[in-house]
């Protein structure tokens, strides 16, 4: 089984990468591309294992795939009816792939299409009532045998108003793409606005030519009911959450760390607290740099929604604020198990309490190498941080999460200058 070796601490220096573009953005757009009744073409992709493997979905449901390493695109090609059973195997390993019962229940409205409940990272319960209940205002009814929800509208979908009981990037997605052909104008309110999301709304309106999807509001969209989609191209967004992550590199070293191929508007908390720590930041259109070269302070922060702080970026977040002197504080208000990646951090050395959805990390002058297991794919980038900026040499197990969701992870971080070997 694959395994990194990281020997530590990585002293900071003055290093550039560039991110591909979001995994959280191109699987969503991939399974968009159910509705289309020729071709789309996604550039500036981000091929990690998840991408490639909704890649291979859309491949058994009937799509022809095309990928290109070289030209980081994807170009997807519908010539017959897509198959309608989506095996457990494929939700199993990811949950975002649950966009594809959307997707095909747009399509093929009055067929019986059935998908494996979702799995994906172990963050604690993530069910998808609200995507169901939005069908059913729609005029789908479900039903759930064996693990698999069967859904269908035998009269066809029909536009009415939903509304989100919370934000939910996934739900939205799915609620979207659901309602592209549907009957008259769907309103869907309190829906997530990552940029993600806006993405995949530009994306949809761009191909049909006109804009069909509009905001009523911050977080209210209306979708007038469209005939068809025929073909479509689309640049995905830069990966913030990779993007930050690098940026932690730079932080933990206390080095510098310029990150291209990155809107920085669309990391605003995430930047406001690396400001707060002490960190000089720097952006165009495009980049981020982080200089972390001055003494860093402790901070409180508390996850939410975008605009605020991602819980992606949480667990990484806290590796850093293990090394900072003094009192820094977490609340987590998404995932009732996001501090997957603390008791591995303890076992390097730091101290972080956990109590209810609060952490309290108290900055320990040094971490120390140790033996460690990842269990989802942003504790993976936790643990190596700590590993990092720990004294000796760290083994982390079931780095397979990472790769989950970054592209040539082990070259970056050598391109940052960590003593890193990948073992199989």
């Amino acid at each position: 089984m694959l395994k990194y070796v990281i020997k530590g601490p990585t002293k900071g220096g003055n290093n550039s990468i560039t991110v591909e573009g979001s995994k959280n953005c191109c699987i969503p757009l991939l399974a968009s591309t159910i509705l289309f009744e020729d071709s789309v073409t996604l550039n500036n992709v981000n091929l990690c294992n998840d991408v490639l493997l909704t890649c291979k979905l859309l491949q058994d449901l009937g799509s022809k795939v095309e990928i290109s390493e070289k030209n980081k695109s994807i170009k997807v090609t519908n010539r017959k009816k897509h198959k309608l059973i989506i095996n457990y195997n494929y939700t199993s390993r990811m949950r975002g792939l649950v966009t594809f019962l959307g997707a095909l229940l747009s399509r093929y409205p009055k067929s019986s299409i059935q998908v494996g409940k979702p799995g994906g990272c172990s963050l604690g319960y993530r069910g998808i009532g609200f995507h169901l209940e939005g069908f059913k205002k729609l005029n789908a009814n479900h039903s759930l045998k064996g693990g698999y929800v069967k859904i269908s509208a035998k009269n066809g979908l029909l536009g009415n108003t939903y509304r989100f009981p919370k934000p939910s990037v996934t739900g939205s997605a799915n609620l979207i793409l659901s309602a592209v052909f549907a009957k008259n104008t769907t309103t869907l309110k309190n829906i997530s606005i990552e940029p993600e999301v806006v993405s995949l709304i530009d994306f949809l309106n761009n191909s049909a030519k006109f804009k069909f999807i509009k905001f009523k509001g911050k977080r209210t969209i209306q979708i007038k009911g469209i005939k068809k989609l025929i073909k479509g191209s689309h640049r995905v967004i830069g990966d913030r959450i990779n993007a930050f992550s690098y940026l932690c590199v730079g932080a933990i070293t206390r080095g510098k760390v310029k990150v291209n191929n990155i809107n920085p508007k669309h990391l605003p908390k995430e930047l406001e607290v690396l400001k707060k720590m002490g960190c000089e930041i720097k952006n165009d259109n495009f980049s981020i740099s982080i200089n972390a070269q001055k003494k860093l302070k402790p901070v409180n922060i508390i996850t939410g929604p975008w605009p605020l702080l991602a819980t992606d970026n949480m667990p990484i977040l806290m590796a850093v604020l293990t090394t900072i002197d003094g009192k820094s504080t977490i609340k987590e208000t998404i995932f009732s198990n996001r501090y997957m990646a603390a008791p591995e951090l303890v076992r390097m050395g730091a101290s972080i309490n956990i109590k209810n959805n609060k952490a309290t990390i108290i900055g320990v002058k040094n971490l120390f190498g140790a033996q460690c297991i990842s269990s989802d794919l942003r504790t993976t980038f936790a643990i190596i941080l700590g590993a990092i900026a720990a004294k000796g040499s760290s083994t982390i197990f079931r780095v397979y999460h990472g790769l989950r969701g970054y592209y040539q992870l082990s070259n970056k971080l050598k391109k940052l200058g960590v003593n890193i070997k990948v073992i199989s």
